[in-house]
């Protein structure tokens, strides 16, 4: 039971070092759904980005002291979790760590909602089913449109 492993989970900052923009990458390649890319960008892309740092806080996720999968935070309330197996109990380690850490930016109407909220891969059934479990609801459904009309 992994109850008596979550003291072993932890959350590292990210700050953009050498280190962290190789382990993000290593992880990024490794992530089985996706959302905001088709195809993994190139490294020099992906240091480009870390150096940017668009997000509201970013973590990586350690266990055991290996790198597990990461979480981000968007200044639009949403949460990004993306963990290499999928595990319940550190997505709940996340959330939990996200909500002592973090409270949701002020309503803008139309544009922020008041609670945070999480996008999952349509793909992603495990976490699907971890969110209900948890009593998250389903607010919406997205579509890309990659077409011409």
């Amino acid at each position: 039971m992994r109850n008596s492993k979550l003291p072993t989970i932890r959350f590292e900052r990210i700050t953009g070092t050498k280190n962290q923009q190789d382990v993000l990458y290593e992880l990024l390649k490794k992530r089985k759904h996706n959302i905001s890319h088709k195809s993994a960008p190139s490294k020099y892309e992906h240091i480009r980005f870390i150096k940017n740092h668009p997000y509201r806080a970013w973590y990586l996720i350690h266990d055991n002291n290996k790198y597990i999968g990461t979480t981000y935070l968007q200044k639009n309330n949403c949460i990004s979790i993306n963990i290499i197996n999928n595990d319940f109990e550190i997505l709940l380690s996340a959330l939990r760590f996200i909500f002592k850490h973090h409270k949701p930016l002020k309503e803008i109407k139309s544009e922020r909602p008041p609670n945070f909220y999480i996008n999952v891969s349509p793909n992603n059934m495990k976490m699907r089913s971890q969110l209900y479990l948890i009593g998250a609801k389903k607010i919406q459904i997205t579509y890309a449109l990659d077409l011409e009309l």
